[in-house]
């Protein structure tokens, strides 16, 4: 087992390429390594024989080097889908002014497009940086395995000697005989034992404190390296975020605007439909009255041109019979059209309830104009009538006797109220 990792409370890993990046930082702490005095004894070569028996496995350092490479800086699929989504949503757009928009911020995603691939290409070079940071790292790494192999292999032949060297002076001392110097051997071996002790753990210690303040050199290292890169993601993140958002925002607003143009326009083609429709309607209602007012102008003329005709003849075969006939005929008259008009009246009353419950207000307004209209042409319409009838009476005046055209009168009289009473036509 390798003596670093015997001090209490220092634990080292293998550098990882995601954090180890200037090769300046970490080329002197290896070197300081390296140029420590190193005192060496007899007793302390079996420990560094250790040293330099067991190495690191390489397996261990290429694998701890390729899980750590597979780093990433940034998410770049956030913003490649919310660009991806800006771009469809922009292509939904016609209009020329929302053309020009997407123009903008298709600019503005190309740059943003344009960043992300330097700093990917950023992120290769660093990538590659800290390969060959590796690749150096593991080079100093077995140099200074080496070294150490080497120092221990002098420390084993200097060992050797030096007991070679032992033997043979006990030899020519027990040769020789003299208990004085078996003494003083016996005093040398002691004072040998007890200063070879004294080096090897002064020689501990100081491999435990070199070792404590490389690692803390190399924990301040990579700690300040980790906070920088985190540093730069943080701030880099948030930059394309900000502009992501302003985009949106922009986007949003645009569409908003488009939309609100739609409506109004599509609320000035219902209310110009809908008066074209109106419109229409008023002249097809017109076209109709019209229409209904000449066809009953029509009818009234023939029955007008009849009943002068029938009266004629009437008047030209019985002048007597024919005033007694018509006396009668307006007495049953009257009675029956008092009673078609108490009948007429209450059906009339009925049908008005029923047409009142049923009518909508919009048909109730234009029947009563239509109504109006009606009552208005039929007023002139009697007008016309009565006034050719008193053209007609006052040439029978002259023509007649005074008997015929009171007969007469009474009998143009009837028939106007005959035609003023409701639900008659």
């Amino acid at each position: 087992m390798p003596m670093w990792n015997k001090v209490s409370g220092v634990h080292l890993s293998p550098a990882s390429p995601e954090i180890v990046l200037d090769h300046d930082h970490t080329s002197p702490s290896v070197g300081c390594l390296s140029s420590e005095p190193i005192i060496a004894s007899p007793e302390n070569t079996h420990a560094d024989n250790s040293i330099g028996s067991q190495t690191i496995p390489k397996a261990q350092i290429q694998q701890s080097t390729h899980t750590h490479l597979d780093i990433s800086l940034f998410p770049l699929g956030l913003t490649d889908e919310k660009s991806n989504g800006t771009i469809a949503l922009v292509d939904d757009s016609e209009d020329p002014g929302a053309n020009v928009s997407n123009i903008q911020l298709q600019q503005k995603i190309s740059t943003l497009e344009m960043k992300l691939k330097v700093s990917e290409e950023e992120k290769q070079r660093i990538k590659k940086d800290v390969e060959s940071l590796m690749e150096k790292h593991s080079i100093l790494e077995k140099d200074f395995l080496k070294e150490k192999e080497q120092e221990a292999i002098s420390f084993q032949d200097r060992y050797k000697e030096l007991q070679e060297k032992h033997k043979q002076e006990l030899e020519d001392m027990r040769k020789a005989g003299h208990e004085a110097l078996s003494i003083i051997v016996d005093e040398y071996k002691a004072l040998l034992q007890s200063s070879v002790k004294q080096q090897v753990e002064a020689i501990e210690k100081q491999y435990i404190s070199a070792i404590e303040k490389q690692a803390h050199k190399c924990e301040e290292l990579l700690n300040t390296q980790h906070q920088r890169l985190l540093e730069m993601l943080d701030t880099e993140k948030e930059l394309l975020k900000e502009k992501i958002k302003e985009a949106l925002t922009q986007q949003s607003q645009e569409q908003k605007e488009i939309l609100e143009k739609c409506l109004e326009e599509e609320r000035q083609k219902n209310k110009e439909a809908l008066i074209s429709a109106a419109k229409l309607e008023k002249e097809v209602v017109k076209d109709a009255v019209l229409k209904a007012i000449e066809e009953e102008r029509k009818h009234l003329e023939n029955i007008h041109a009849e009943e002068r005709e029938l009266w004629k003849t009437e008047h030209a075969k019985d002048q007597e019979e024919v005033s007694q006939a018509i006396q009668k005929a307006i007495q049953e008259q009257r009675k029956i059209s008092q009673e078609t008009v108490k009948a007429a009246i209450i059906e009339e009353q009925k049908r008005s309830e029923k047409a009142v419950e049923e009518a909508v207000k919009r048909t109730r307004d234009e029947l009563i104009e239509y109504v109006k209209e009606q009552k208005r042409i039929c007023y002139n319409i009697q007008r016309y009538s009565q006034h050719h009838c008193q053209n007609f009476s006052q040439k029978y005046v002259l023509h007649h006797s005074p008997k015929e055209v009171s007969w007469r009168n009474r009998n143009l009289k009837a028939a106007a109220l005959f035609r003023t009473l409701p639900g008659i036509s």
